[in-house]
């Protein structure tokens, strides 16, 4: 499935996980601490998304077995190999001068992803990814409780992570 994809492309795919952590994580204007858990959570996410073994077809699998060997390629494993990711991420996020540019950098790599998919696998190949990519957007957006004071209250996605989770959808053409 690898050699279907220019280096351009397949990494493209890599780093899409992490650009939905990214733009989740950075709809809302939270406190430090609340931004951070939600940033580690979409990290786990990810990485236990990694050792999943009911993927078919062929896209999903050697995807999420790219993920892997890379992971597998550092000295660092289990909580270690997690931290290494967030502050990667953190690095990658401290690029943009707002938070706006990087959400929509986001969304941007999802259009290209989308039309990258659409040209060279099938529909329920592309499908399948998108969708994945997808519910890692939805379960980082729940993880965090919004506007709750000493996590009573509050709403499991915000107004604006509702919007994110929109502009991702729309540009994977997942809406109607």
């Amino acid at each position: 499935m690898r050699q279907n994809f220019t280096e351009e492309e397949w990494t493209a795919l890599l780093q899409a996980p992490m650009e939905a952590v990214m733009a989740v994580c950075l709809a809302d204007k939270v406190d430090p601490i609340s931004f951070l858990q939600e940033l580690i959570a979409g990290v786990t996410i990810v990485t236990e998304d990694l050792r999943r073994t009911d993927l078919s077809g062929d896209l999903m699998p050697a995807l999420v077995a790219a993920l892997a060997e890379k992971d597998a390629k550092e000295s660092l494993t289990g909580e270690q190999l997690i931290l290494k990711k967030q502050f990667e991420l953190l690095g990658i996020i401290q690029t943009f001068k707002k938070s706006k540019d990087a959400r929509d950098r986001a969304v941007e790599s999802f259009q290209v992803i989308s039309a990258i998919l659409d040209q060279k696998v099938t529909g329920a190949q592309a499908t399948e990814f998108k969708t994945w990519l997808m519910s890692i957007a939805q379960r980082v957006a729940e993880s965090q409780r919004e506007s709750s004071f000493l996590g009573i209250g509050g709403s499991r996605i915000s107004e604006r992570e509702a919007d994110v989770l929109k502009a991702l959808a729309e540009a994977l053409g997942l809406t109607a």
